[in-house]
C-alpha cells in the first residue's frame, strides 16, 4: 500500500509539471505577443509623426504662412520617419515569427496570431505612404 502511495504521489507530480510547462509555455507566447503589440505602437507612433509633419509644414506653405521656405527638409524628415516605422515593423514581425518557431512545442496546437495580422497590415499601410510621397496614388498630396 505505501508503494502505491507513491507511485500515486508520483503520478500527480509528473501531471502537476506537465501543466506548469503548459502554463509557462501559454505565458511567454503570450508575452512575445505583448512584445509585438509594443512594438506596433512604436512604429505606428513613428509613421502618423512622420505623415504629420509632412503634411502640417506642406499646408503651412500652401496657406503662404511661410513664405520661401521649402517644404523639402520637412518632407524628407516625413519620409524617413514612416520609412524607419514601415520597416521596424516588418522586422520585429520577423523577429515575432522567428521566435514563435523556437518556442514551438510538438503536441501544441498552433495558434492564429492576430496580432501578427495587425502588424502586416500596418506595415503595409507603411509602404502605401511611402509610396504616396513620390506618386499621387491616394490622392494624398504629400508628392507636392
Amino acid at each position: 500500500m505505501s508503494d502505491q502511495n507513491v507511485q500515486n504521489d508520483q503520478t500527480q507530480i509528473t501531471s502537476e509539471l506537465k501543466t506548469t510547462d503548459m502554463l509557462a509555455y501559454e505565458r511567454t507566447i503570450l508575452a512575445q505577443e505583448r512584445t509585438l503589440m509594443a512594438s506596433i505602437r512604436t512604429s505606428v507612433s513613428l509613421i502618423s509623426f512622420g505623415f504629420t509633419i509632412a503634411k502640417f509644414f506642406q499646408d503651412l506653405k500652401s496657406s503662404e504662412v511661410l513664405k520661401g521656405i521649402s517644404n523639402i527638409s520637412s518632407k524628407n524628415v516625413g519620409f524617413w520617419l514612416v520609412s524607419i516605422g514601415t520597416a521596424y515593423i516588418f522586422l520585429f514581425s520577423i523577429q515575432h515569427q522567428l521566435i514563435l518557431h523556437s518556442l514551438r512545442v510538438k503536441g501544441v496546437k498552433k495558434r492564429i496570431s492576430y496580432t501578427f495580422i495587425l502588424a502586416l497590415v500596418i506595415g503595409l499601410l507603411g509602404l502605401s505612404l511611402i509610396i504616396s510621397f513620390y506618386t499621387d496614388i491616394f490622392s494624398l498630396g504629400l508628392n507636392k
